[in-house]
């Protein structure tokens, strides 16, 4: 009896291990992400904007079951200024000019299928969803001006994930929209129209009234893509740590060219459940 006994226990102990293996399909990630940015938008000035930003927060929640689903959210400020510091005087009182200063938002949803698995590896590709908001209010002395850019796009990504180690993966995500609505400053930066969507006063209001002023796009007017690698350590069963790196790149040709290039270097926490 004990001879069988022994053997049955082991199984279900096995099984049971299994069982709170494949319930973790869930993940709650924090990220901070040190960011460089580049930027230049010709409707307001030949000039590029480059700034380090630090600490920039992002959350992720993933699940990994028969389909794969990623919901990422970040946040990041600027303050880039293309020359030193100056004095300039309004209404007899000196002041030194101030910084442009550039906020920006992205979401994203991906929404996917394992294409091919081996022990080691898989490959999971499907459609996306994302959001670009950009913020911008430009300080020339006395005299500043706000610009917008966002975009909201459709598309596809791919995702390859390597087992390194029995603790250690790697992982390359490549996400690009198809079709894009998108919306910008226009051309002579503060028209009629633009006085007449900032009149409500409101925020909000506001904010949909420069998105109802965009277009749909696709890749003649507007090229974008985001590629990031990433490498996560199993501390235990629910927690992870990482490091990952994120490269951004954004092409808008109407109605002035914009140029937009962002590096990020991600430190990663992970809770499975």
């Amino acid at each position: 009896m004990r001879k069988i006994g022994l053997p049955v226990m082991m199984c279900l102990i096995a099984l049971n291990s299994i069982g709170q293996d494949a319930e973790r399909k869930n993940a709650l990630s924090l990220n901070l992400g040190m960011v460089y940015l580049a930027r230049q938008d010709l409707i307001f000035s030949p000039l590029i904007q480059t700034d380090l930003s630090l600490m920039n927060p992002a959350l992720e929640y993933t699940r990994e079951g028969k389909i794969f689903h990623k919901v990422h959210i970040d946040y990041a400020n600027f303050n880039p200024m293309v020359s030193v510091s100056y004095e300039f005087t309004d209404h007899g009182e000196t002041k030194m000019a101030n910084p442009h200063n550039i906020t920006i938002v992205n979401i994203d949803y991906l929404i996917g299928k394992k294409v091919t698995e081996t022990m080691r590896s898989t490959f999971t590709a499907g459609g996306l969803l994302t959001a670009n908001v950009q913020a911008a209010n430009f300080v020339y002395g006395r005299i500043s001006s706000f610009g917008y850019y966002s975009a909201f796009g459709l598309g596809v990504f791919g995702r390859k994930e390597v087992s390194l180690s029995e603790k250690g993966k790697l992982s390359a995500t490549l996400q690009f929209p198809i079709v894009t609505w998108l919306a910008r400053s226009p051309y002579l930066v503060n028209d009629d129209e633009f006085i007449e969507n900032i009149s409500s006063h409101s925020g909000l209001k506001s904010f949909m009234a420069f998105i109802g002023d965009g277009g749909l796009v696709t890749w003649n007017k507007l090229q974008t893509f985001d590629l990031e690698i990433d490498y996560r350590h199993r501390l235990n069963e629910k927690f992870e740590l990482g490091i990952g790196y994120l490269f951004e790149f954004s092409h808008a040709n109407d109605p002035r060219n914009f140029l937009f290039y962002g590096n990020t270097l991600i430190f990663s926490g992970t809770f499975r459940f």
